[in-house]
């Protein structure tokens, strides 16, 4: 049975709710990141899966969420002051580059959501209409000095939307990138950050095309016919949560439905790890908190290591040969 481990977007709140469902996973599943044989990640779940094939290991997650892990640790509280600002790091310094900067950011949100390629704009538009409010100066630091220069050996595919030609572009299947560039690109979310420019592609956050590109990992794509799949961005519909939260989360639990029909489709089981109710309550409305992630990693696993004593899980859970 081959194994597809697919991490959706979501932000600084979907990696704590990441830490703590694949936590539970490990713990109570008995299934290890490492033991999937694709990980497929989109925005905050391509530095997830990026990070855990280049060797951190669910721990690392957990303690990163939890605040304790070492590189946390070894750093003064004005330090992790400044990283957490760094998040969202103000790229404007004036009302002039507020302005222009929020001209260049429509253009690339309203390209990131366009499905038909686009003549380029000439360079000099851009120099003066860049894209993106902030930067994200505590990741890309966090990326270039913490990853590897090498794609890692195990399959890993990183999601990302060229917003010229408006097509979901996949490295480590037919992109190449070092694994900081394509998480770089993987996180732009379209109109907050600025796009990444590999290769000659102008890239954005993956999740513009999907928050969790399921279909990839399907039997039409990766061929694999069990796919577990995180998606901090839908919710879990035992029960549903209350209207106003479905709306919010309208766009994300469609493009997941319609992709988890299509790889059942083919003859693939699929395992959907979301929040529940109480758990969205605990996220709040601000997808990259700067701060707080304990208490949505700690929810993340309870409900998760509930949800994998439910007899569907344990049926497909006792199915798979062991690793």
């Amino acid at each position: 049975m081959k194994l597809g481990l697919v991490l959706g977007a979501g932000g600084t709140v979907g990696l704590a709710y990441h830490a703590g469902a694949l936590r539970a996973l490990e713990q109570v599943g008995g299934i290890a990141p490492s033991s999937a044989d694709l990980m497929v990640g989109t925005s905050a779940g391509s530095m997830v899966a990026t990070f855990l094939r280049c060797g951190w290991t669910t721990d690392d997650l957990w303690s990163l969420a939890l605040g304790s892990h070492p590189s946390l640790l070894e750093q003064t509280a004005e330090e992790l002051a400044q990283n957490r600002a760094g998040i969202l790091a103000p790229l404007w310094r004036n009302p002039l580059e507020l302005g222009r900067r929020a001209v260049g950011s429509a253009y690339v949100f309203s390209r990131s959501m366009v499905r038909i390629p686009a003549p380029m704009l000439p360079s000099v538009l851009g120099r003066w209409f860049p894209g993106g409010f902030f930067a994200m100066s505590e990741g890309s630091q966090r990326f270039t000095t913490e990853l590897p220069a090498q794609w890692p050996s195990a399959p890993l595919w990183i999601c990302a939307v060229d917003i010229n030609t408006g097509s979901r572009v996949v490295f480590g299947r037919d992109v190449s990138a070092t694994p900081a560039q394509a998480v770089r690109a993987s996180c732009a979310i379209p109109g907050i950050y600025p796009p990444v420019r590999i290769e000659g592609r102008l890239l954005v956050d993956g999740a513009a095309y999907s928050t969790t590109n399921v279909d990839l990992a399907g039997p039409a794509g990766a061929g694999c016919n069990l796919i577990i799949a995180v998606a901090p961005m839908a919710f879990d519909t035992a029960p549903a949560p209350r209207l106003t939260t479905q709306l919010s989360r309208r766009r994300a639990a469609r493009s997941l439905a319609g992709e988890v029909a299509s790889v059942r489709a083919g003859g693939a089981e699929v395992l959907l790890l979301r929040p529940t109710p109480a758990e969205l309550r605990i996220h709040g409305a601000n997808p990259m908190r700067r701060d707080g992630w304990e208490p949505i990693a700690r929810a993340a696993y309870e409900s998760v290591a509930t949800a994998l004593e439910t007899e569907r899980f344990q049926r497909v859970l006792r199915e798979r040969p062991a690793a």
